[in-house]
């Protein structure tokens, strides 16, 4: 079942989300049950675009900090020689 998005990691939605994907395979779901489960499916894949674009942006925030470290360190050494 769907936990609350809020208190649920990329992990644990992935998770889930691949075992609804598993069921959709065995293809043994009546018509209700295969639209509830369709609709879980969609709102864990919102989920984890989400995550992955907040750490996307991390990464660039992380890398962009980086190029400012290494290139103010660069300057440092090249004024010291």
């Amino acid at each position: 079942m769907a936990q609350k998005k809020d208190n649920q990691s990329f992990q644990q939605a992935f998770t889930e989300f691949e075992a609804l994907v598993k069921e959709f395979e065995k293809g043994d779901m009546d018509l209700d049950e295969s639209l509830k489960k369709f609709e879980q499916g969609l709102t864990l894949a919102s989920f984890c675009k989400e995550k992955i674009q907040d750490m996307e942006q991390k990464v660039t925030e992380i890398k962009k900090k980086f190029q400012l470290n290494h290139s103010s360190a660069q300057t440092e050494m090249d004024e010291d020689i």
